[in-house]
């Protein structure tokens, strides 16, 4: 009794397949291109750029100008806890003219500082993604070359791809390239605004 069913099933399967091709034919219509046969690569972009050797350089050289600035924020903010006590301990001392004038240059002490603490944030933001884009206009062209020496129509991103085959993974081979051609970017501060 199964069997019977499992063959009925089968043949209606296979009746249904054969209506499907009659409505949609396989030959195409006049004036109408069939698509080209796509061969597709991908590639982890960040995972590449985060490991590339010029990468590497960037960051340390951020991070050597950040601990600069770091210091020279910490000596300003030293400064103004000083002041800060100064004023504190003037207040008695001075007419509330004299100390509301006083507080109000503090104040103004402040904020000229955090803006200058923001500047300088801004600052490296701005010099790291100049130097980071240097790095990506080399890992384009060194991903355009891949792409043709292995006649790929299309190369995906690694986060666009849900399951792959490994030997489609051209992430590696663009990592030795870019390590080999770009070793090192000097980072150019831009002025601060």
């Amino acid at each position: 009794m199964r069997l019977v069913k499992a063959r009925r099933n089968a043949v209606t399967v296979l009746a249904l397949f054969a209506a499907l091709a009659v409505t949609f034919p396989t030959a195409s219509p006049a004036g109408a291109q069939e698509l080209p046969m796509s061969r597709i690569a991908f590639i982890d972009v960040q995972g590449v750029l985060r490991a590339s050797e010029a990468a590497r350089t960037i960051r340390d050289q951020i991070e050597v100008q950040r601990s600069t600035y770091q210091e020279e924020i910490s000596r300003q903010e030293r400064e103004l806890r000083a002041a800060e006590q100064e004023l504190a301990q003037q207040r008695g001392v001075l007419d509330p003219e004299a100390f509301q004038q006083r507080r109000q240059q503090f104040e103004q002490r402040v904020v000229e500082v955090q803006r200058g603490v923001q500047g300088k944030k801004r600052q490296l933001d701005e010099a790291y993604g100049q130097a980071m884009e240097q790095v990506r206009i080399a890992l384009v062209e060194i991903v355009a070359d891949i792409a043709k020496e292995r006649k790929a129509t299309a190369i995906l991103s690694k986060s666009a791809i849900v399951l792959a085959e490994k030997g489609i993974d051209i992430s590696e081979e663009a990592l030795k390239r870019l390590n080999q051609r770009l070793t090192s970017v000097t980072v150019k501060l831009p002025p601060i605004q």
